[in-house]
């Protein structure tokens, strides 16, 4: 049940390396979260540690996908 009632956002984000390629962000809000904010536009610049968004209240939960052929170590 909990799964069917968690807020989520996708945010897709095209990294500068040709290697990496598009890749996906996922988060999920847990439970009685009911807000997963993006405090980022469309076309922004992204650097390594730069904050994308918050979850408002309760548990949360994140993952990050990356294309089938990328090697990550």
């Amino acid at each position: 049940f909990v799964t069917a009632i968690s807020t989520r956002a996708l945010i897709f984000i095209d990294a500068a390396l040709p290697d990496v390629g598009l890749l996906c962000f996922v988060a999920i809000g847990l439970g009685e979260v009911s807000t997963c904010k993006i405090n980022i536009n469309e076309d922004d610049a992204l650097l390594k540690g730069d904050p994308l968004g918050m979850f408002q209240l309760g548990g949360y939960t994140h993952c990050l996908f990356f294309r089938r052929c990328l090697k990550v170590t």
